[in-house]
C-alpha cells in the first residue's frame, strides 16, 4: 500500500484512550504521593527523634529514680531467716510456695491439724514471705505487684520487685514517673550549673578532670574530644550561629547549605590572600553531622532563612522548603528586580518585562534606503582641481539631461 494513501491514525482509537487513561492515573498517583509524603516524613522524623530521647534520656532517668526509691523502701530479708511448712494452706498468686519466720513456724508446729485449720487466712497473709533468690519479701508487697503484671513479666529479684512496686504505689503509672524523672533531671542540671559556675565548683571540676580523668589512658582521649564538642555547643559564645549560607560544594555548579561557625585559621587566611570563614556543611537526614571547611567570604551567599528552617530542609532531604524560598513566578521576578537594581534590601519591587517589538525584513530595507538618501543629501559633491576634458574638436562636452 502506498504510504501517501495511508489514513492518519484516529485520535479516538482504543489504544490512544488506553494510553491517555494510564497517563492520568500516573499523574494522579504522583500528585497523591507529593501531598502525602511531607507529613509522612515529618511523622517518621518526629518518631525517630522521640525514640532517641526516650531510649537515652527518659528511660535511664526513670530507671535511676525507680532504683533509688526501691533501695530506700526495700523490706526484704535474708531467706535463711524463714522456713517453709507443707501443712499451710495455699495463698493467692503463690499457692504453697511461701515462707514463714522460724518463731512462727514453731508455734504452728505445736498446734494440731484441727486448730491449724481454724486460723484465719488473713493471718497467714500477714505472716507469709515469698522467696526471691537469697531474699524473701512480704507477701503483701508481692501480691500488689502480681495483681498488675503477668506471671511471665514477674521480676526475679527482690530489688526488681520493689522497682515495680515504686511505680504503682508512689506514682500510679509509669508515665507519671517518667514526667517526674524528667523534671527532677532538669532541676538537677540547673543546680549543677549553679554549683559549677561558682569558684569552688569550677575548682573541684578542674581538679577532677586533671587528677583523675586525664590520668586514664583511654578515657582521657575520649573525654577531651567529647568535652570540646560539648563546650562548642553549650558554652556561651559570641559567634553568630543564626547565619545560614549557601556554598558551591562539592564542586562548581552544585550548591549546599552551610552554617557559619566563625572565622578560619590565620595561616589559611594568609595563604588564601582574603578573609576566610569556617562553615559546617550538614548531611541529610542527620544535620548534626557534616563537614567543616574554610571558604572565602566572596564565594558564599547569605540565605534569608532561619536555623530551624535549615534543619527542617536537611532533615526532610529537601522536601520541606521554607515558604519565602519557594521558586514562584512572582518571587522570581521580585528577586530579579533586586539584582538588576543592585539593591538586595529593596522590598516589594516587581519588574514588568515588556516583550520586544517585532521587526520585519521590509522595514529593515526601508530604513537602510532612508539612511542612504539622507547621507547623499547631506554630503556635498567634491570639486576637482583639474579642468574638464574636451572632446576631439576642442569643444567642451555637452551636458546631459538629467
Amino acid at each position: 500500500m502506498d504510504p501517501s494513501t495511508t489514513p492518519p491514525p484516529d485520535k479516538n482509537s482504543p489504544e490512544k484512550k488506553e494510553k491517555k487513561k494510564i497517563g492520568r492515573t500516573h499523574h494522579f498517583f504522583l500528585r497523591g504521593l507529593a501531598i502525602s509524603l511531607p507529613p509522612i516524613l515529618t511523622l517518621v522524623i518526629v518518631i525517630w527523634v522521640a525514640g532517641i530521647v526516650n531510649n537515652y534520656i527518659i528511660t535511664p532517668t526513670t530507671t535511676t529514680v525507680r532504683y533509688c526509691i526501691a533501695y530506700f523502701t526495700d523490706d526484704s530479708q535474708p531467706r535463711d531467716n524463714f522456713v517453709q511448712l507443707e501443712s499451710l494452706p495455699p495463698l493467692e498468686y503463690c499457692r504453697n510456695d511461701y515462707l514463714v519466720s522460724r518463731d512462727y513456724a514453731r508455734e504452728l508446729e505445736a498446734m494440731n491439724q484441727q486448730a491449724l485449720s481454724q486460723i484465719p487466712r488473713n493471718l497467714f497473709t500477714d505472716k507469709a514471705w515469698v522467696p526471691f533468690g537469697d531474699r524473701a519479701v512480704p507477701y503483701q508487697d508481692y501480691r500488689e505487684v502480681a495483681k498488675r503484671i503477668r506471671p511471665s513479666d514477674m521480676p526475679t529479684t527482690a530489688m526488681g520487685l520493689y522497682m515495680e512496686l515504686a511505680t504503682t504505689r508512689w506514682f500510679k503509672s509509669l508515665f507519671n514517673l517518667s514526667a517526674v524523672a524528667v523534671v527532677l533531671t532538669i532541676v538537677a542540671l540547673y543546680f549543677l550549673g549553679r554549683f559549677v559556675t561558682a569558684r569552688i565548683g569550677a575548682w573541684m571540676v578542674y581538679k577532677f578532670e586533671q587528677g583523675v580523668l586525664a590520668r586514664l589512658p583511654v578515657v582521657s582521649n575520649v573525654y577531651s574530644s567529647v568535652k570540646q564538642v560539648t563546650d562548642f555547643f553549650f558554652s556561651e559564645r559570641t559567634v553568630d550561629y543564626s547565619r545560614v549560607v549557601a556554598v558551591e560544594y562539592p564542586r562548581r555548579g552544585i550548591w549546599s547549605l552551610g552554617f557559619v561557625t566563625g572565622d578560619s585559621m590565620l595561616e589559611m587566611t594568609v595563604t588564601a590572600g582574603e578573609p576566610l570563614v569556617a562553615i559546617l556543611v550538614p548531611t541529610s537526614p542527620m544535620p548534626v553531622t557534616g563537614y567543616t571547611m574554610s571558604v572565602p567570604k566572596s564565594e558564599i551567599v547569605d540565605l534569608n532563612i532561619t536555623v530551624d528552617q535549615a534543619f527542617q530542609f536537611c532533615l526532610s532531604c529537601g522536601v520541606l522548603v521554607p515558604p519565602q524560598q519557594k521558586v514562584t513566578d512572582e518571587l522570581l521576578r521580585e528577586e530579579l528586580g533586586k539584582r538588576l537594581l543592585g539593591d538586595r534590601n529593596l522590598a516589594g519591587f516587581k519588574v514588568q518585562i515588556a516583550p520586544p517589538e517585532p521587526t520585519t525584513q521590509t522595514s529593515t530595507i526601508e530604513s537602510e534606503h532612508t539612511e542612504a538618501d539622507e547621507n547623499t543629501n547631506t554630503t556635498a559633491p567634491a570639486k576637482s582641481d583639474q579642468p574638464e576634458k574636451s572632446d576631439q574638436n576642442g569643444e567642451p562636452p555637452e551636458e546631459k539631461a538629467p
